[in-house]
């Protein structure tokens, strides 16, 4: 379970179930906005954030460690496969090559496509007895990297508050337009099973919508905007008071 920082509220929060009857409990803040440093503290966020039914049974747990902390600057990438030259015994691998936002929970994913890429490379290079090992795995770690890191890069300059030089133009409607789309998947379950699966990067690497779950949320969104509209117009009824 993910509340995830917006635009709005700088502070997340996640629950991941583990082991042994065991929860893991972690808080974040993007746009420098520290999360809560006790456990009191993160039930109080938990209270702001999360359904009641979340926050009852967190009310009853016991913490079984102190909190850890970790702080993440800033996301990069680290372009190795526009080097023109490549150090030679130098293979770039995992948070070396990319570092994503943690709060997204992708960047080990990442890492074992990466790992997916250095078996195939060492396995023609074999095969081959030639050819650049790091060259060759830096180029397959670009085409990985590049539609996910344009998705986080979007998801921070639209709803973290992040900055970036120069700014392509099409990210903020980019942005603007999933936002809409996010809101339509808060209340229907297709929606928010497609974006699940593409967030963890299941079924896709690319986080564009087909045209039907495109028209899907636009109907969906369409219809909440006539609810709203139509109870706007119900006249309010009111006793007189004796």
């Amino acid at each position: 379970m993910v509340a995830g920082a917006s635009h709005d509220q700088s502070l997340g929060l996640g629950m991941l179930c583990y082991e042994d009857g065991t929860w893991v409990l972690t808080t974040f803040g993007v746009a420098d906005a520290k999360p809560p440093p006790t456990f009191d503290e993160m039930r109080a966020l938990a209270d702001k954030l999360l359904p009641a039914r979340f926050t009852a049974a967190l009310a009853q747990a016991q913490p079984i460690g102190c909190p850890a902390f970790h702080a993440f600057p800033a996301s990069r990438w680290r372009r190795y496969d526009k080097l023109e030259r490549f150090p030679r015994g130098i293979v770039p691998f995992g948070d070396a090559v990319a570092s994503f936002n943690p709060t997204f929970g992708q960047g080990m994913t990442m890492t074992s496509l990466q790992a997916g890429h250095l078996r195939r490379a060492l396995k023609a290079r074999n095969s081959a007895m030639k050819g650049d090992l790091a060259a060759e795995l830096n180029r397959a770690t670009a085409k990985t990297t590049y539609p996910v890191w344009m998705m986080n890069a979007i998801g921070d300059i639209s709803f973290h508050h992040a900055t970036a030089e120069p700014l392509p133009r099409w990210w903020r409607p980019a942005g603007s337009l999933f936002d809409q789309f996010l809101g339509a998947a808060e209340t229907d379950p297709v929606l928010a099973e497609w974006f699940l699966r593409r967030f963890s990067l299941l079924d896709s690497l690319y986080m564009v919508p087909s045209v039907p779950i495109i028209g899907r949320a636009i109907a969906h969104n369409l219809r909440l905007w006539l609810k709203e509209q139509r109870e706007r117009r119900q006249p309010v009824t009111t006793r007189r008071s004796p």
